[in-house]
């Protein structure tokens, strides 16, 4: 569903992030694209589930159906900021929620250093 193509582009980085780790529900496939706060966050998840994928559960059996789009773009100083809309799907169940997802340039790319999500 990733929408920009240049791979330089904040757009990019944050449209893959959010591919992999809402998309995919895969952590460590996410953690390439962050630094600071948002690696933490994954290497806490990563830390959580370890005994789960040790026994052999693997992300793509937590994947649900997941359709995403940017609905939003701001900045502030250094740092852009982009909001999707998430939407999940498992079996009978559905949810809806909102991502904010904030990117800063590390070195020579951007990464994504910050994400909160809520319920809509």
């Amino acid at each position: 569903m990733s929408g920009c193509k240049d791979h330089n582009a904040p757009e990019f980085v944050a449209d893959q992030f959010v591919e992999a780790y809402f998309q995919h529900m895969d952590q460590q496939a996410a953690r390439e694209f962050t630094a600071f706060g948002a690696t933490e966050m994954l290497d806490r998840e990563l830390e959580l589930t370890r005994g789960v994928r040790e026994q052999g559960y693997l992300p793509a059996e937590a994947a649900a159906q997941v359709n995403w789009r940017r609905t939003g773009r701001s900045s502030r100083g250094e740092r852009v900021r982009f909001d999707y809309a998430i939407d999940i799907r498992r079996e009978d169940t559905e949810e809806h929620r909102i991502a904010d997802v904030e990117l800063a340039k590390v070195q020579a790319g951007w990464k994504v250093v910050r994400v909160a999500v809520q319920q809509r």
